[in-house]
């Protein structure tokens, strides 16, 4: 059996690659020459591992783009891809013969590192930086993105969008939990927060709220959280209750390449009540996510009045609406997001 990892050389690609593409994958366990993307390719490539195709592939697009998967066979999952991507030309190999949970780790990994040494990856999962037409843009057109990012508080400002009609039953189901939250001694805080981050960080938040960006009031998947708002499927603001005390801390999920990176940057911010972790057990949100932690939710207005902080929020959560819709819309309390933009508009 030959197992090469590498083409024979009458089937050696004649596109050129990226000679930082080539490194990057040579660097990180890819085969030593990429297959092209055609019949012969996949068919030298069936050759080369007639038995083990279960690992991660790379594949190289015209504009030098890249994309980053995992397969139990390579070689029958690649071809779905050109629908989406018709501008593949090479792909490469690493065998990975571990179980689906180790590939999607590695995949992970090797989607940042990528990012991180300036590759552009295609990838929706794991990468930041949404790549293509996306269906945020049916609601926001793209020059209102731009210009939101530019000025995201006078934007908003701006917006008087009527809020989308929802079930009854969705009403009905949440409304004891807002009840709830409404007998809470700091509820008024509590409300003028959620507003504050909204009218801050996200991108038009009455166009976009139950769609694109969703808040669950006492989420059931931890008990020691009083809301969270989820962006596509990933949490980006929440605030809970300490085992140890009732102070009340807010966190917040940010693109790290807006935040200060001196230590003077981060002792302003920490004068704020800023803490930086990164330690945290959180689906990713991309290569330059970055977990802020607050301690007391009565420092956050004056923690978003950083324009970095704001800029860091908006640039992630933007990104995230583009990739796809919340997927905790069943979560979504329209009773606790509409006080919040009430309070938000005051």
């Amino acid at each position: 059996m030959v197992v090469t990892g590498a083409p024979s050389d009458d089937l050696a690609p004649r596109w050129s690659g990226h000679a930082e593409v080539a490194r990057w994958a040579l660097g990180h366990g890819y085969g030593h020459r990429p297959y092209p993307f055609t019949r012969d390719g996949l068919t030298q490539f069936k050759a080369d591992f007639p038995l083990g195709r279960c690992g991660l592939y790379l594949f190289e697009c015209a504009n030098h783009d890249i994309y980053i998967g995992i397969a139990k066979d390579v070689a029958q999952r690649l071809p779905y891809h050109l629908k989406k991507h018709p501008d593949v030309q090479t792909f490469r190999f690493l065998p990975h013969p571990g179980d689906e949970r180790e590939r999607r780790t590695v995949e992970r990994r090797l989607v940042r590192d990528a990012q991180r040494a300036g590759l552009i990856v295609r990838n929706r999962e794991h990468a930041s930086g949404h790549v293509g037409p996306s269906t945020l843009d049916a609601v926001i057109t793209e020059d209102e993105q731009n210009a939101w990012l530019r000025d995201p508080i006078g934007v908003n400002a701006g917006d008087r969008s009527a809020l989308v009609s929802l079930d009854p039953s969705q009403l009905a189901a949440h409304d004891g939990d807002f009840r709830r939250l409404r007998q809470h001694p700091r509820y008024d805080t509590i409300v003028e927060v959620l507003g504050v981050y909204a009218a801050r960080c996200i991108p038009f938040p009455r166009r976009t709220e139950a769609s694109f960006w969703t808040v669950s009031c006492f989420p059931g998947s931890n008990r020691r959280r009083i809301f969270c708002v989820s962006m596509a499927a990933l949490e980006t603001f929440y605030i809970a209750v300490s085992d140890t005390s009732d102070t009340i801390a807010a966190v917040l999920f940010v693109d790290k390449r807006h935040l200060p990176a001196g230590r003077w940057g981060r002792a302003l911010l920490a004068a704020r009540g800023v803490m930086f972790d990164d330690e945290y057990t959180h689906k990713s949100g991309g290569a330059f996510e970055q977990c802020l932690v607050v301690d007391d939710i009565r420092y956050l207005r004056s923690v978003l009045k950083s324009k970095q902080v704001r800029r860091a929020a908006a640039a992630f959560n933007l990104d995230l609406m583009r990739k796809r819709q919340s997927a905790y819309k069943p979560s979504h309390c329209r009773q606790l997001a509409a006080a919040a933009l009430e309070a938000a508009g005051r």
